[in-house]
């Protein structure tokens, strides 16, 4: 009969599989994990900058900047 406590992973069966959410990896190596690029929101023209912070006590940490400078109004609608 296997006992309740089982030895930790060695070797390859240690790695966590590469699809392993970020947050994950973070808690797993005790350090920030951060995710960044570029992306457009749907329906939108203008890029976005996006970075993503997992910490190693599982909260995530967000940020959205925009890129391209212009009117934040969608083109033909006009302010009166």
């Amino acid at each position: 009969m296997a006992g309740r406590h089982r030895r930790p992973p060695k070797g390859e069966q240690a790695a966590l599989p590469a699809d392993v959410d970020l947050r994950l990896h973070a808690i797993t190596q005790g350090r920030t994990v951060t995710e960044e690029g570029v992306a457009t929101l749907p329906g939108g023209a203008h890029p976005y900058a996006y970075r993503t912070l997992y910490q190693p006590d599982g909260s995530v940490d967000r940020l959205l900047e925009r890129l391209a400078p212009g009117p934040l109004q969608p083109p033909g609608l006009r302010a009166d």
